[in-house]
């Protein structure tokens, strides 16, 4: 009777055992299926830059700029693994509601991917596959039902690129006369592909500086960068700048926007926040009026 009596115990703590971890789980399910609020529901930031979404985007493992999508229901970005030095882009949107858990999409779950960049409106997303034979360009369109099997063509947008609603592409290319040999470039894109490439002027592109992943203003007043000044060089202390375009067209001098380490700028969709990836491998955000302060300044 003892023994069975000890069985039974046994048996009861079991039952306890895996209704608690059940409800662990279901608890843990629950805090990633957020409701569909706008930017997975994060308390907006104010002029200071804070880290977005600690925990569910930002791991420390980042390295690309947050892409949005212009409804606000779609955001992508990249994971870098330094040890098997892999590549994978990252996705998460609203479905029935909820935000979904972030996990490869569908078009980018065979091998490396990087580089997701949206078409101004939308309706196809840009990025970089990793083919085995090396990197290729790649498109995927919006469908009734999801995102189309991956797509090429003869006029793909440079990786990384940035438009404005006008149609002017903003991109880092091959610079010899630059530190990295990287400079930015500014170009007319549409489908037929780009016209009339140049690199920026003085102002942005200066020679002994590291000045590279642009980010343009749909309107084209502003443009974000990340750059290394005023320690020129081959030091890699990376800040985003900003430069306003003044009426003749050139770029006013850059001005730093943060101290905190960064790169990869990029704007949300109703161009409310600004958004970069620090050098701890997390997403920040802050107010607009962190950029603006600085063109009346």
């Amino acid at each position: 009777m003892a023994a069975l009596a000890r069985q039974g115990d046994r048996m009861r703590r079991l039952a306890l055992l895996l209704l608690t971890c059940s409800a662990l789980a279901s608890a843990g399910r629950a805090q990633t299926h957020i409701e569909a609020t706008p930017y997975l529901g994060q308390p907006p930031p104010g002029n200071t830059p804070v880290i977005f979404a600690p925990g569910i985007i930002s791991k420390g493992n980042i390295h690309s700029r947050l892409e949005i999508s212009p409804d606000g229901r779609e955001m992508f970005w990249n994971t870098v693994d330094m040890e098997t030095f892999s590549a994978h882009i990252l996705s998460v949107s609203i479905v029935d509601g909820k935000w979904s858990d972030p996990e490869p999409p569908a078009f980018a779950q065979a091998g490396n991917s990087q580089a997701a960049v949206f078409s101004p409106d939308g309706k196809r997303l840009y990025f970089r596959l990793d083919t085995g034979d090396g990197w290729v360009a790649r498109y995927v369109e919006r469908t009734a039902t999801g995102w189309s099997a991956p797509r090429s063509d003869g006029n793909m947008p440079k990786a990384g690129s940035s438009f404005t609603t006008a149609g002017r592409a903003y991109f880092s290319s091959t610079m010899t006369t630059k530190v990295w040999n990287t400079g930015i470039f500014g170009a007319r894109y549409s489908a037929e592909g780009y016209a009339d490439i140049a690199p920026l002027d003085d102002e942005i592109n200066v020679p002994q500086a590291i000045d590279y992943t642009p980010y343009v203003s749909p309107d084209g007043s502003f443009l974000l960068f990340a750059s290394n000044r005023p320690h020129l060089g081959d030091q890699e202390d990376l800040y985003i700048h900003v430069s306003f375009q003044e009426r003749d067209g050139s770029w006013s001098p850059p001005r730093r926007v943060s101290d905190i380490q960064a790169r990869f700028p990029s704007l949300s969709p109703d161009g409310k926040y600004l958004f970069f990836c620090g050098d701890d491998g997390n997403i920040y955000w802050a107010d607009i009026g962190l950029v603006d302060a600085l063109e009346k300044g």
